[in-house]
């Protein structure tokens, strides 16, 4: 037989062959579509005629078979199970990312032998991953991140030598991390984040050589850090962060000289930061907060010339904070709140000239702030609280004019507050409580107009009230209880229209509450207690000399949750904006002089737990809308002349433990006594007890 006519009967039986696998392509692909969810065979439209060559998706080699399936955020909804993967021998690529697939992946996924791509993340697919992906051998990438998988990964996944990236991350994989893994020496990515996986990490990680990027943060990983992490030479990002970790740092950590973000935090991690540390050159995040981490900072963190961020914070270091943290002039964050650091802030944090959030909070610092603090152009956030820090508010802290938030509360400071401080025009918010500052507060203060928490509490502040403060538009929290304040509440305080929260109790106020309180709709807490107050207020001030009229604007924005004006000389109607405050959780108006129509002056309040109206001259009749405050513990309306029938509505309210009505004109109601939600009342007056034949009841 001739030799030509070998090969032309070679060329056609490859021709037969070529044909009848396209044939097989396409009725396999065409079944698979008809399977897959109405909406979804929309967006396949070009999947008719024979030749798949030209569908959406699909790329083929001169031969005519597939090569590449890549239907990647398609919005396709349905299962592989149609899909027969025998029919593609050629297949090298598989890509369909970000679709609504569900249901297992089929073992049978195990046939695509040419297979060096398999993304089928962002899908809904459950189940196990099939021991069959073994077979893959050819496979560099492979990402089935963001399904519901679950069970173990397969220890098969260590035969795929060609595997470059790996990512199985934010599934529900459980069990440990096959040791088979170590033979993976061409992995570069392992992400495996976001799993139930637990046991101890493999020593067998460390024979990864070409890793560069690992993360197994967010499972339930135990035990320590192997040392042989040590060997990973090129890696770039280590996260272990959020697992149960436990024992020291290994010292073989400052042999990734590679290495660019090394993330420990929410482990039980505890020895000291080793000093080999210092090697990580190329370092610029060290995220190693929330453990049990002790002893002292080591200097050689001073050596992390390329460190933005350092988080140290909620561990048990001592010590001082080390001079050569000075060196770090890329930080832009330190955090190392609530540990036990002492001695003083050194000058050196001066130096930190990209720094924009300092944390020092919860430590036993002591001494005053360097005056090097006004260098730090860029600090959005300073907070010092919870320390032994003492001496002045240096004038520099004025310099930091990006300053945002300032933090200085509970520790030793004295002295006045700068006047510097009205520089800082984009500070929302300032603590200085629960020091011993003493003085004026400064008329500057009302140059922060972008100030939204302004608490001064707990200090020896003297002198009125600035009237500056009424700048502060964006203001919601003022606190200044507990000072010497004196003079009167000024007029202005009624220009601060986002005020929420307003404390000036326990001071020397004097004079009366200005009529500009009216003005404050968001208000929800006013505090004056323990002052000299006098004339007509409209908010907490019991035990006072005030007199005159509730104002009738009180509760216009309908945010008030707690009043009281107990015992003072009030007299008139209660406003008739008490039925806003739907939001109410306490009142008192007890010991007054209030009149005016019980009936029509309340509504309901699902909040509200405790109500004392009594000891006033509130007459007409109880509305059984009372029974609808389901809160409602303690309501006492006794000394009043309130008449007509007890709603017996009333023992709907069923938390309700104290209840007082006497000295009233009520009339029969002789079956209340009867019903158990009412007999089981803690305190209960002798009127309702004693409820029987009388037609009327008075005082």
């Amino acid at each position: 037989m001739a030799p030509s006519f070998l090969i032309l009967l070679l060329l056609q039986s490859l021709h037969a062959c070529t044909y009848s696998q396209r044939v097989n392509q396409t009725d396999s692909l065409l079944k698979w579509k008809t399977s897959l969810h109405y909406k979804s065979q929309t967006s396949l439209s070009s999947w008719v005629g024979d030749n798949p060559c030209s569908w959406v998706g699909i790329t083929c080699d001169k031969a005519g078979s597939i090569t590449d399936l890549n239907l990647s955020s398609n919005g396709l909804k349905g299962t592989l199970h149609s899909l027969n993967f025998l029919a593609f021998p050629t297949l090298m690529e598989l890509r369909l990312s970000d679709n609504s697939l569900y249901g297992t992946i089929p073992s049978s996924i195990g046939r695509l032998s040419q297979l060096r791509v398999l993304y089928l993340d962002f899908n809904d697919f459950s189940g196990n991953i099939p021991s069959e992906i073994g077979l893959l051998t050819s496979l560099s990438l492979l990402s089935l991140y963001g399904n519901q998988l679950n069970g173990a990964i397969p220890k098969e996944i260590g035969i795929l030598e060609s595997l470059k990236n790996v990512d199985l991350s934010n599934n529900s994989l459980s069990g440990s991390i096959p040791t088979s893994i170590g033979n993976l020496k061409n992995l570069s990515i392992l992400y495996l984040w976001k799993n139930n996986l637990s046991g101890s990490i493999p020593q067998e990680l460390g024979m990864l050589r070409s890793l560069s990027e690992l993360d197994l943060s967010r499972n339930n990983l135990s035990g320590p850090i192997p040392t042989s992490i040590g060997n990973l030479k090129n890696l770039s990002i280590l996260y272990l962060w959020k697992n149960k970790l436990s024992g020291s740092i290994p010292q073989e950590v400052g042999m990734l000289r590679s290495l660019s973000e090394l993330s420990l935090t929410g482990n039980n991690l505890s020895g000291p930061i080793p000093t080999s540390i210092g090697n990580l050159k190329n370092l610029s995040g060290l995220f190693l907060w929330k453990n049990n981490l002790f002893g002292s900072i080591p200097q050689e963190v001073g050596m992390l010339g390329s460190l933005s961020v350092l988080t140290l914070a909620i561990n048990n270091l001592s010590g001082p904070i080390p001079t050569s943290i000075g060196n770090l002039k890329n930080l832009f964050i330190l955090y190392l709140y609530e540990n036990k650091l002492s001695g003083s802030i050194p000058q050196e944090v001066g130096m930190l000239i990209s720094l924009r959030e300092l944390e020092l909070s919860s430590n036993n610092l002591s001494g005053p702030i360097p005056t090097s603090i006004g260098n730090l152009k860029n600090l959005s956030i300073l907070y010092l609280d919870e320390n032994k820090l003492s001496g002045s508010i240096p004038q520099e802290v004025g310099m930091l004019v990006s300053l945002s938030e300032l933090d200085l509360s509970s520790n030793n400071f004295s002295g006045p507050i700068p006047t510097s401080i009205g520089n800082l025009k984009n500070l929302s918010i300032l603590y200085l409580d629960e020091n011993k500052l003493s003085g004026s507060i400064p008329q500057e203060v009302g140059m922060l107009v972008s100030l939204s928490e302004l608490d001064l509490s707990s200090n020896n502040f003297s002198g009125p009230i600035p009237t500056s403060i009424g700048n502060l538009k964006n203001l919601s929290i003022l606190y200044l209880y507990e000072n010497k304040l004196s003079g009167s509440i000024p007029q202005e305080v009624g220009m601060l229209v986002s005020l929420s929260e307003l404390y000036l109790s326990s001071n020397n106020l004097s004079g009366p509450i200005p009529t500009s309180i009216g003005n404050l709709k968001n208000l929800s807490i006013l505090q004056l207690f323990h002052n000299s107050l006098s004339g007509s207020i409209p908010t907490s001030i019991g035990d006072n000399k005030l007199s005159g009229h509730i104002p009738e604007k009180l509760c216009l924005g309908g945010l008030l949750q707690n009043f009281s004006i107990a015992n003072n000389h009030l007299t008139g109607p209660i406003p008739r904006s008490m039925r806003n405050c739907t939001n109410l959780v306490r009142l008192r108006l007890d010991g007054n002089q209030l009149t005016g129509n019980i009936s029509e002056q309340f509504a309901v309040y699902p909040n509200l737990n405790f109500i004392d109206l009594s000891h006033n001259n509130l007459y007409g009749e109880l509305s059984p809308k009372w029974g609808q405050c389901h809160n409602l513990t303690s309501f006492q309306i006794s000394h009043n002349k309130i008449t007509g029938r007890i709603p017996v509505e009333l023992a709907q309210a069923t938390r309700l433990q104290r209840l007082n009505l006497s000295s009233n004109h009520f009339t029969e109601t002789c079956h209340l006594w009867n019903n158990l939600t009412w007999q089981k009342m803690i305190s209960v007056d002798k009127f309702l007890q004693q409820l029987g034949s009388a037609r009327s009841y008075g005082t």
